[in-house]
Order: C-alpha cells, then sequence, then structure tokens
C-alpha cells in the first residue's frame, strides 16, 4: 500500500504541477518574484523608518499642585436616559472643588472634548496650568471635560454624530450655569475632539457658531485616514459645506499638528484650509519641539503657550471679564503666541512710532559686522547701532542674542547730526516683524530677515538697533549682515539629476560659505519627501548652525534643527505637509555664525526615507487597491481567455496614471501573503477553528462538547438553516457581526474542503485491486484531482475577497461589543453597509457564491467584463482628491459583485 501511496503521490506532484504551470509560467513567475520581495521588503523597511525615526520627546512633563478633581455636571434627566454612556465634568482642584460643587461659576469657560478612545482626565495639565496661572490675574477660566466612555469616534460614524449632538447639548448646559452672564465658550479638542467641536456649533440642530468664541485644535484628522462607513463620510462632507459660518461668525479656530512624532495622525491630516492658524508644535516660537498623539496634551511648552493666549485673549473691561469680541484682537493674541512671539511671555502691543533718547551712544555698524559687549563696560544710557540701508545691498538680516529689551529695532531717516554722525530723533518700530530662534545654549535669541524694498516708510536711511542698560549686564551678541539675496540663495534643482543623488548617496560639498555671512537659503527643488543635510567649518572649533526647513504650503509647518561641532550632521528632515504638491517647493534657511565659514552638504533622503513618507501620505490607498486586484482575479477566473493579457497591461498603464504602481504591487504582494496565510490556517489551524466553533455553541445552547459537534457537523450538510441562524444575528445585533460570523463559517468550509481533498489522495490508492485497473482510472482520476484544486483556489480568492470586505465591519462591531451592556441592538449602523453584510453574509452561508468553470460564453465574458471595469473604477478611487472618502463603497461594491456571481451560477447556462 505505502509503494502504492508512494508512486500515486509522485505521479500527481509531476503531472500535475506541469499540467498546472508551463515551463514559461515558471520562468516568468521565478524572475517576478524576487521583485516583488523586493519591493515588500522596501515598503517593511519604510514601515520601520516611519514609526520609529523622529526624534527624542524632550517635552517637560506638567503636574499638578493639588489632587485633580472632577464634579459631575447632570443634564436634563431625558438626556441623562438618552445618553448614558457620556458624561459632563467640571475640572477642580484643592479648595475650588467644593465650589464647583455647589455649581458656582465665575469664571469664563473652557470645553475640553477628547477624541478617539480618549479619556476627560486628558484635560488636567491644560486646566491645571491655567488654574495657577489665574493666580496672577483678576479672572480665571473654569474648564469642563466630557466623558465618551473611549468610544471609536474615528473609526465609526455613528458614535462621531451621537458625541456631535451631546456636545451641542453639554455647551448650552455649561452656558446656563451662567445665568447668562456668558454667552459663548472656548472649545479645545483633542484627535477626534477637535471635529465634533465644529461639528457641534455646525450640524446638531438649534446650534450656530456663535456659541464659541475661538476653537483651538489638537492633532486633530481634518482629512482622515479611513472612512469605513457612509455616515462618517457624510459627516466630514457637511461639515466642510458649512464650514464658512464659523468665520462668519468670527470665531478664531488654531489647529496645532504634532510634526514628525505624530504617527497617528500626520501633519498633512492636521491642515485646516479654513482655521485662522495652521501650525506645528516644531514651528511654534518657544516650543519647537515634535510631539506625539498624547503628548500633545501635557507637553510643558505647548500648554504654557496655549493657556497665555487664552488669558491675553479677555477682555479685561467687560463686566465679568470674557474673550474678546473683536476678531482682530483675538487674531492678534494668537498670532502672537502661536506664530511670532516677539517679545515676553506676554502680548506686548508695539507703538509705532518711537522717539530715541536724547543721550543715548550711536554707533556706526558697517555691512557685515558683529556687535559684543565683551568688555563688559555698564552704560548709564542706551547705545543705538546703525546701519546704513541701500547700500550695495538689498536685504538685511539681524541675529541678536540676549536682547531682551521689547522694542530694539527700527528704521528711520538719519536727518540729524551728532558730531561727525548722522542721528536720527524717532523711528518706526519693526520690532514686531522679528521672530524668535532656538537656541543650543537656550539663550533668548531673536533674527529679522529684513527684505529693503518692502519697507514702505519715506526716506528711511538706516536700521537701527536699540540697546538699554539692562541689557548690557548680559553678555550679547549682535550679528549684521547686508547682501543681495540672489548672492545667497542656492538652488538643488542642477545639483540632484546626477543618478547618485536619486538614490540618496552621498556626494561631494554643495555649498561653501563665506565668512561674514549670516543668512544661507537653499531651495529644495523637485525634492518633496526628505532631504539630508550635513554641515561642518573647517575653521571653528567650536561652533553652531541652525537650520529651518520651510514649506511654502503652510508657514506654519517650519522644523529645525541645531548643528554643532560635536553634532554636525547627517541629519535628515521630512517634509510634512508637501508631499504630493510637486508645484510647491520647500526651501532651507541657514543661520551661521559669522566668524566661521562652512561646507554644507545637501542631498535628497536616502530611499528608505523616501518610502517612509510616501507611506505615511498614502498607506489608506492600500485597501482599494487590494480589493481592485481581488475583483480584477475574480474576473479573470470567470473568463479566462486571449484577453487576460490585454486586461494586465491596462491595469499596469491605469497604475502609472494614477500614480499607485507602487501600492498597487504591495497591494499584489498583501494578496499573496495573505493567501500564503490562509492555507497555512487551513492546513495548520482548521481543527483549532472546528474547536472554537463546537466550544461557542456548547456554550451558546448548553449542549456537551460531543452533541455540538454533532449539531455542527449537521449545520454543515444544511446551509439553508445555517443562513437562518446567521441572518437572525442581523436585526438582533447588528449586521457587522453576521458578516463576520459568515466570514468565519466561510473559514471553515475551506478547511472541510481541504480535509476531503486531502482525503481523497490517501485513499485513492486503496480503491483499486490492481494495476491494470489503477492504469485505466489514471486520466479520471487526474481530472477530478483537478477540478478539486481548482475548486479550492477559487474560493480561497473568494474567501480573501469576502475577508477584505469584511474589514470595515470591524468597528462596528467593536462598537457594538463596547455598548451590549447598554443596548443589544446597534441602532446607529449604517444602513448602506447593513445591507451590503446581510447579502454577503446569505450568500456566503448558503454556498452559492462559486466561481463557474471557465465558460466561454457571452454572459461569462459580460460578467468578466464588468467585475474588470469595476476593478479599474476602484483603481481610478485612489487618484481623487480625497480618496478615503470612498474606502467605505467597498462593501456595497462587494455585495453587488457577490450578487452578479451567485446569479451567473445558479441560472443554468444556454
Amino acid at each position: 500500500m505505502r509503494h502504492h501511496l508512494n508512486c500515486y503521490l509522485l505521479r500527481f506532484g509531476r503531472g500535475e504541477i506541469l499540467k498546472m504551470m508551463s515551463v514559461k509560467r515558471i520562468m516568468i513567475y521565478g524572475s517576478l518574484v524576487p521583485f516583488f520581495i523586493m519591493l515588500t521588503l522596501l515598503y517593511v523597511l519604510g514601515v520601520a523608518r516611519y514609526v520609529t525615526d523622529f526624534e527624542e520627546n524632550t517635552c517637560e512633563m506638567t503636574y499638578m499642585f493639588e489632587y485633580p478633581q472632577y464634579v459631575r455636571i447632570s443634564l436634563k434627566d431625558d438626556l441623562e436616559d438618552e445618553y448614558p454612556r457620556f458624561g459632563l465634568y467640571a475640572y477642580g482642584e484643592g479648595f475650588l472643588t467644593e465650589k464647583l460643587r455647589r455649581m458656582h461659576f465665575s469664571g469664563i469657560p473652557v470645553l475640553f472634548i477628547p477624541g478617539n478612545a480618549g479619556s476627560h482626565e486628558q484635560v488636567r495639565s491644560i486646566a491645571s496650568v491655567s488654574l495657577r496661572k489665574s493666580r496672577k490675574y483678576p479672572y480665571h477660566f473654569d474648564f469642563f471635560t466630557i466623558s465618551f466612555s473611549k468610544d471609536y469616534s474615528a473609526l465609526y460614524g455613528g458614535v462621531l454624530m451621537e458625541q456631535t449632538v451631546y456636545v451641542s447639548h453639554c455647551i448650552k448646559a455649561i452656558l446656563a450655569l451662567y445665568k447668562g452672564k456668558m454667552d459663548n465658550v472656548v472649545l479645545i479638542g483633542h484627535s477626534m475632539g477637535g471635529i465634533v467641536a465644529k461639528g457641534a456649533l455646525l450640524l446638531a440642530p438649534n446650534m450656530n457658531a456663535s456659541f464659541a468664541s475661538m476653537i483651538i485644535n489638537l492633532a486633530s484628522p481634518h482629512t482622515p485616514s479611513l472612512v469605513l462607513d457612509s455616515v462618517l463620510a457624510n459627516y466630514y462632507r457637511e461639515l466642510e459645506r458649512h464650514l464658512h459660518k464659523i468665520k462668519d461668525a468670527g470665531v478664531k479656530v488654531v489647529s496645532i499638528g504634532g510634526g514628525p512624532r505624530d504617527i497617528l495622525v500626520p501633519a498633512a491630516q492636521t491642515f485646516d484650509r479654513t482655521a485662522d492658524i495652521n501650525v506645528l508644535s516644531t514651528s511654534i516660537p518657544v516650543v519647537w519641539k515634535s510631539t506625539d498623539h498624547l503628548s500633545i496634551l501635557w507637553c510643558k511648552q505647548l500648554v504654557f503657550t496655549i493657556v497665555r493666549s487664552l488669558f491675553d485673549s479677555v477682555e479685561r473691561l467687560e463686566k465679568p471679564p470674557k474673550i474678546t469680541s473683536n476678531p482682530d484682537l483675538k487674531m492678534e493674541s494668537l498670532s502672537y503666541h502661536f506664530l511670532q512671539h516677539t517679545s515676553g511671555k506676554k502680548l506686548y502691543r508695539y507703538t509705532e512710532k518711537i522717539k530715541f533718547e536724547a543721550d543715548a551712544e550711536w554707533v556706526n555698524i558697517p555691512q557685515q559686522y558683529v556687535w559684543n559687549n565683551k568688555n563688559g563696560v555698564k552704560k548709564s544710557s542706551a547705545i543705538y547701532l546703525a546701519v546704513e540701508l541701500f547700500h550695495k545691498s538689498d536685504f538685511l538680516t539681524i541675529d541678536a542674542i540676549n536682547l531682551e529689551n521689547q522694542n530694539w529695532l527700527f528704521v528711520c531717516s538719519a536727518l540729524k547730526k551728532q558730531g561727525q554722525k548722522q542721528i536720527c530723533e524717532w523711528g518706526w518700530n519693526l520690532t514686531n516683524k522679528t521672530r524668535l530662534l532656538p537656541d543650543p545654549s537656550y539663550r533668548p535669541r531673536r533674527t529679522i530677515d529684513l527684505e529693503l524694498k518692502e519697507i514702505r516708510y519715506p526716506h528711511v536711511t538706516h536700521a537701527i538697533v536699540r540697546i538699554t542698560p539692562d541689557d548690557l549686564e548680559k553678555y550679547l551678541t549682535i550679528s549684521f549682515d547686508s547682501y543681495f539675496y540672489n548672492d545667497r540663495i542656492e538652488s538643488t534643482r542642477n545639483r540632484f539629476l546626477h543618478p547618485k543623488y536619486l538614490f540618496g548617496f552621498r556626494g561631494p560639498n554643495l555649498i561653501e560659505t563665506v565668512k561674514g555671512s549670516v543668512r544661507y537659503y537653499v531651495t529644495l527643488s523637485n525634492v518633496i519627501d526628505a532631504v539630508t543635510i550635513e554641515l561642518k567649518s573647517p575653521n571653528c572649533l567650536e561652533h553652531h548652525a541652525i537650520v529651518e526647513l520651510l514649506e511654502s504650503s503652510n508657514v506654519g509647518s517650519t522644523q529645525t534643527k541645531i548643528f554643532t561641532n560635536t553634532d554636525d550632521g547627517p541629519k535628515t528632515m521630512k517634509m510634512q505637509t508637501l508631499y504630493g504638491r510637486p508645484n510647491d517647493t520647500a526651501s532651507l534657511r541657514v543661520t551661521l555664525e559669522p566668524e566661521c565659514t562652512y561646507m554644507i552638504n545637501i542631498q535628497p533622503g536616502g530611499i528608505v526615507d523616501k518610502v517612509s513618507c510616501r507611506i505615511r501620505d498614502r498607506w489608506p490607498l492600500l485597501y482599494m487597491a487590494v480589493m481592485s486586484l481581488l475583483l480584477l482575479f475574480v474576473s479573470i477566473k470567470i473568463h479566462y481567455g486571449s484577453d487576460t493579457l490585454p486586461t494586465i497591461v491596462i491595469t499596469v498603464m491605469l497604475s502609472f496614471f494614477f500614480n499607485v504602481t507602487y501600492e498597487t504591487c504591495i497591494a499584489l504582494c498583501i494578496i499573496g501573503v495573505s493567501a500564503i496565510g490562509v492555507c497555512c490556517s487551513v492546513i495548520f489551524l482548521g481543527s483549532v477553528a472546528h474547536g472554537i466553533a463546537v466550544r461557542f455553541l456548547a456554550r451558546a445552547i448548553a449542549f456537551s462538547i460531543t452533541w455540538s459537534d454533532w449539531l455542527l457537523s449537521g449545520l454543515n450538510q444544511l446551509p439553508f438553516i445555517t443562513t437562518v441562524l446567521v441572518l437572525s444575528l442581523i436585526p438582533t445585533t447588528c449586521g457587522a457581526l453576521g458578516m463576520l460570523v459568515s466570514v468565519f463559517l466561510y473559514f471553515l468550509k475551506l478547511t472541510r474542503m481541504y480535509e476531503d481533498y486531502l482525503e481523497g489522495i490517501l485513499m485513492a490508492p486503496l480503491q483499486h485491486f490492481n494495476w491494470f485497473k489503477r492504469w485505466k482510472s489514471t486520466k479520471s482520476e487526474e481530472e477530478s484531482d483537478r477540478s478539486i484544486s481548482r475548486e479550492i483556489y477559487n474560493h480561497l480568492i473568494l474567501f480573501l475577497l469576502y475577508s477584505f470586505a469584511a474589514l470595515p465591519a470591524i468597528p462596528s462591531v467593536l462598537v457594538w461589543a463596547k455598548n451590549f451592556s447598554y443596548d443589544m441592538r446597534l441602532s446607529t449602523e449604517d444602513p448602506v453597509l447593513a445591507t451590503s453584510w446581510t447579502i454577503l453574509a446569505a450568500c456566503g452561508t448558503l454556498g452559492i457564491v462559486q466561481i463557474s468553470p471557465n465558460h466561454k460564453g457571452y454572459r461569462s465574458l459580460l460578467l468578466s467584463n464588468i467585475l474588470r471595469f469595476t476593478s479599474w473604477v476602484i483603481l481610478s478611487m485612489t487618484a481623487a482628491p480625497h480618496p478615503s472618502f470612498y474606502q467605505w463603497c467597498m462593501p456595497p461594491i462587494t455585495a453587488t459583485v457577490v450578487t452578479l456571481i451567485t446569479l451567473n451560477s445558479i441560472i443554468p447556462h444556454g
């Protein structure tokens, strides 16, 4: 018998494999496998680089001085019954808590809205800092927060709409606590909480934008990565349609992103086209740090900036004090703290004209000069450093270290004489045009790049730096650099054409600076992802330089790197909001020590860095690419013929045209790996899956394991009863659960098919009594084996299609399971998806979805062409302005396709 079995397996291995696959196909596939392995490996390395390659978190932790407590604010009874999972709380510390328990509120209301699966306790950092700061002011802020029971608002539109309506009721309840003294609140939203904040004002019934004075969004995804149901898609579309009402009401909106460290909500998603300020934490003055998705809530540097902007936005003269209703004054405060911060911690309003001190000392400065007080001479009067303008230059850069007086930069007309010098009596104040720079020694550093042709004041001759006697108590360094802009700007347009740059190999130094220079600019032409910088000084043992990466599409997305003699690179900087915008150009702004010369080597980022940027911004396209390819495979199996090669060619051309070639290749690899995983699971985990199903039945109907096993075997033979049981789950629970159960049952069906197939192979030799009879039946056995293997392969493709189509069902099931104790039925389920789940579950459990044998008839050809066209339509969705908004369409499309395949299977062919 063993000899018979060995002979049979040898015949099956040699005959079946060679007949299923020609030598030519083996050679083609063999040559493509290494290519796809390389692409997959590169993608894996890109993912690893994306989730690990960012700067260390250097934010300071925000601590509470007293124990934080949360006082529950009750809404109306009907609202409490309608939203039992949610809650409104007031934040308090120490003695203040008792005041809140008596429902006594006298401050300015601020409502914090947590994000996806967030906690109401996340408000404590901002609220605690605000309470401490209020001791210096005659007014304070009352912080409220909402508990959402950590629902999945980022993945499930039903929950998002529930939260939106609940927040609108909370806003009204908060304002009612002040008995008419307050008519609006400040909204601070983290992650999806920022979307809910805008939605509560615009989409909730009986609400309008005037209920808020300003909105501060922290890492909010204004463009989502995953839109897995139509409710979520419609929510975003409706929100986009009504956003203009926020501007019309004078509400100021600030959107803050975390930058490279936030891998959950990348910077491009935090960009809100209707916001008054879009900024990354890396470019906020005094912060200059990237924050991850959670640390953006407790980063001390950022929290202090937010709180200061709130206090500076208050109209003190009003009784009681409240956020100013003047949009310009609000914008002045927000811009000062999030964009400019030219002076101290508080908002400082500059006087346009200032009269200079009569007894001041005047010093004329050359075009390139470094002034300092090394000698430590103290003065009782001010010193004015004057540099002549419009003298062989069109730009002036001034870099001042440790200069802290609030009014320090002016332009003037030197019309008065003081001895041999021309001096000014008064000047126009330009201090509000200066900006802060980070410093490696943490010294106050202020700078300006003054474009001379933009000076609108008449008869201007000099730029003046004012130094007060208090400034002279510290060591000052003030660098002046006058130059022609075209002499200081470099471009990478022609430098990166060499092949070695295309692959990220290091090349020779590109830029050599001139001694005395403070400022250089480099335009990064044709670089939209990553750039690597190396900066060395051959003539200075100790030096430092500051490199800022600027993106033209968003002035608030600046990133900064500091180079020193001990840390001179190479350092990689990744564009945050520029990827996919080839018409925009990033640039580098370099601040140097004028005593040193530098060799600056700038080159494109390495291939792994480029891939990581592509993954960051385009990974949501993979889902639609996978679904497109699966439908293509099904179409080929339905009608395999001479049109297969043109189909492949058209798909490749479309992927190039829609710029998703790489994503399509990775999608193909995902399908291949998934197929291998399913096959291994069927072979090695089939009995485990069967055991899980048996134990579940035993627990559900209180049967023994043996009876449950018999019952499951009986259900396998009666698919109609199985279908009835699965469909009965849908009206009592949710359609998504029925879909996932049907996928599991489909997997059990594959395991049974494999067991029957294996049993047929092993038992075949025993069914023959002599070699002659076996020789005669060889051909029929081969045909039977080929038919069974083809059927398993066809069902494998359908199972993969079912499995990927079921991915949007996972959030619904999670929400249903989380809220099961409140309601067995998921009433907020998307009706379009619920219908799709019902169709897919019914067809899958009935076993009527089959890819028929390769009929060459007109009907099979028509169905195949419909599926191919659908596949290409899905591929075209990846090129839409917001492709993630079409992800929810995959289950309805799959349900329609499965219906057509089912009809093709059950209707007899003529």
